[in-house]
């Protein structure tokens, strides 16, 4: 039977036309591909929008994060905040021993030995007397700010106990406030000797810290203080060896000895005037530096070890003295007596020049054998420490007697006011009184920046008594403990 040209291409059995395109295959794949593809696609880009929204996300959020100033691993590196852990070796200073000079006599005559040590930028209307320069030092450690301490923030560290010598405390934010002035090197505490074991169990409380802990240490002695870093640091290991380190450094030798770099300024208010000793004239300790120094750095914890002398502290009146001062002038008949004492002083200076210089002349071969004795004794760490006397070093050269004395200088005459002379500092602070400007001082402070206030531990170091009864109260008044050391530290 056959069949027509029309059936056969109604049922697609035959083949196309020449000329005539093959599409309905190719449009049944796209058709049913397209929706696939489609898909896919929307899926790719919500991917990477999901991607770049998280990514981002993150990375605010980490810039935003607050960061700590330094960290014990893995935290942020010294050199992101300007800080760095101090070198293994510091340089060291020395202070030499006083020479004897025959120099000329001054057209400037020194000031009492006893004057204020503060800082008054008052001078005499009518004559050019200064106040004695200040003595406010601290320091600062290798690897800290040079120039001024900063206030830390409240702690919030790891607490750690620790044994200061026989006194348990604990704290989050500790600081070890080290007396380094002479009589801490002296014979009855052991000497250079003595206090290098002071040293070595101070570094032992320092390697028993928990590294949440925040340390600092403060070293003080006649001339200012130094601290290992502005502020209260993580006990890190780089941190506890900077810190020994930094302890290394002091007390080395009867003539190395002292505080070194003496940079430390307060920035809170200070207790009052210091003075010098009323049985030397000069100022032997700066225990009131090392005290500011925490509380500036808001310890929570101090530990002192001294043997327990106190600054003389005044009243502090700079600023009445200032407004006292644009009235106040030196009488006609004051400054008369005083040039007539000054001229008496230079031909009683005349005699004791002339008087040196004979001296030195006549003696000059037992004056070599002494300096070299002086030199052999420094070359071994010898001489005796005494405060406020200097170093004896034990030489006696027989047929060499004391040099001349030289003349006092005459006391300047001071600027009055209604007949009475201009006073920067009121009455000298008793014991009682000390302590409780002390803790006016660290009360506001630490209120201001809404912080516990310290407990402070004291240890007397061979102390005398009224030393002693100094540090029980400093002690007993602010939480703290106090422990008497009666012999030289083993």
């Amino acid at each position: 039977m056959q069949t027509s040209q029309e059936e056969i291409t109604a049922t697609g059995g035959g083949s196309p036309k020449k000329g005539q395109k093959k599409s309905g295959g190719n449009r049944s794949f796209l058709e049913k591909y397209k929706s696939l593809f489609g898909g896919s696609l929307f899926l790719a880009v919500a991917f990477h929008v999901l991607l770049l929204l998280g990514f981002g996300s993150y990375t605010l959020f980490k810039g935003s994060a607050p960061r700590m100033p330094f960290t014990s691993e893995g935290g942020v590196p010294a050199e992101d905040v300007g800080m760095e852990a101090p070198p293994e070796a510091a340089p060291e200073t020395m202070e030499d021993t006083p020479v004897e000079s025959s120099s000329a006599p001054s057209d400037a005559p020194a000031l009492e030995t006893d004057t204020v040590l503060a800082v008054s930028g008052m001078t005499s209307p009518s004559m050019s007397f200064h106040a004695a320069p200040p003595v406010l030092a601290p320091s600062t450690a290798p690897g800290s700010d040079p120039a001024l301490s900063k206030p830390a923030g409240r702690s919030t560290g790891k607490v750690s106990a620790v044994n200061f010598f026989g006194v348990k405390g604990e704290g989050t934010n500790v600081y070890f406030v080290v007396d380094l002035s002479d009589s801490m090197l002296e014979e009855q505490r052991g000497g250079v000797a003595g206090f290098a074991v002071v040293k070595n169990n101070l570094r032992q409380m320092i390697r028993s810290l928990d590294e949440g802990t925040r340390f600092n240490v403060v070293a003080f002695g006649a001339s200012g203080a130094d601290l290992f870093q502005p502020a209260g640091v993580p006990a890190s290991a780089e941190m506890k060896k900077g810190a020994e380190d930094f302890i290394s450094r002091y007390n080395l030798s009867s003539e190395k000895k002292g505080t070194i770099d003496n940079k430390y300024r307060p920035k809170i208010p200070e207790f009052g005037l210091i003075k010098g000793d009323k049985d030397t004239g000069q100022i032997t300790t700066r225990l009131d530096l090392g005290l500011l120094a925490a509380f500036e750095g808001l310890a929570d914890t101090i530990f002192l070890i001294t043997d327990g002398k106190a600054p003389v502290v005044a009243e502090d009146r700079r600023e009445e003295a200032k407004r006292e001062m644009k009235d106040a002038a030196i009488s006609s008949a004051d400054r008369a007596k005083y040039e007539k004492e000054v001229a008496e002083w230079r031909k009683d200076y005349e005699k004791y020049a002339a008087e040196m210089k004979e001296y030195r002349e006549k003696y000059k071969d037992l004056l070599a054998k002494k300096d070299q004795k002086i030199a052999e004794a420094k070359a071994k760490g010898g001489g005796k420490v005494k405060e406020g006397a200097g170093v004896d070093y034990g030489v006696k050269i027989p047929g060499l007697p004391n040099p001349p004395q030289a003349p006092r200088q005459p006391t300047p005459p001071q600027a009055k006011s209604g007949g009475k002379a201009i006073q920067q500092a009121g009455e000298v602070y008793d014991e009682a009184a000390l302590i409780r400007r002390i803790q006016e001082v660290y009360t506001e402070f630490y209120k201001k920046s809404d912080a516990p206030t310290p407990s402070i531990h004291t240890v007397g170091y061979m102390s005398k008594p009224d030393e002693t009864r100094f540090l029980q109260v400093l002690a007993a008044r602010n939480k703290g403990t106090f422990k008497a050391i009666s012999a030289p530290i083993k």
